[in-house]
């Protein structure tokens, strides 16, 4: 299997794994992402996994929603579950290095996955903080995204989408790099 696809897929997981967790209480507490709850958190989530179906399937880029929560249809936990298990089945089917229609021109199904897992990775992390709890996410895709965002951390900030960078601490994981460089505190 393609590494980049196994790295999707495992990101995924993670995402499932945390969602699984998540009291019913916490979906309405605040997340580490201003003004959101966890339950804009999950709607950012499976409305980025629509967004990223719709370019790997041929039907071109999509806006994202205006309010994320609108993604959340019905129980939070069911609607993670059809998006997830809708995402898993459409990446067994698609040729990575095919290529697609992006808001960068035409790029390959890898380059999309590649670039896209950030979102899962980052906001599976944003949502246990929601939750009250602590999750560990998968090493060897944050290292890929550590590599890529290092040298661009300001450019992500400037985006407005992400907070300015931090210091990490002493002795920081990659996780924790990789979180302070998004603007996340982890100490």
């Amino acid at each position: 299997m393609n590494h980049v696809l196994a790295r999707y897929q495992r990101v995924l997981a993670g995402v499932s794994a945390v969602v699984d967790r998540v009291p019913e209480h916490r979906w309405t507490s605040a997340s580490p992402c201003p003004g959101w709850t966890g339950l804009h958190v999950l709607g950012h989530i499976i409305d980025g996994q629509q967004q990223i179906a719709a370019l790997l399937s041929g039907q071109g880029p999509r806006e994202p929603l205006r309010d994320p929560v609108e993604a959340v249809v019905g129980q939070p936990v069911t609607a993670w579950s059809a998006t997830c298990r809708s995402m898993l089945d459409l990446l067994t089917t698609i040729d990575p290095s095919s290529c697609v229609a992006s808001h960068h021109g035409e790029v390959t199904g890898e380059w999309v996955l590649t670039t896209a897992v950030i979102e899962p990775l980052v906001h599976a992390w944003d949502l246990a903080q929601a939750a009250g709890f602590e999750t560990v996410l998968d090493g060897e895709a944050v290292e890929a995204c550590l590599t890529v965002i290092a040298p661009m951390a300001e450019q992500f900030a400037a985006t407005g989408m992400y907070a300015p960078s931090l210091t990490a601490p002493a002795r920081a994981t990659a996780q924790q790099q990789l979180l302070a460089l998004l603007g996340r505190k982890t100490a």
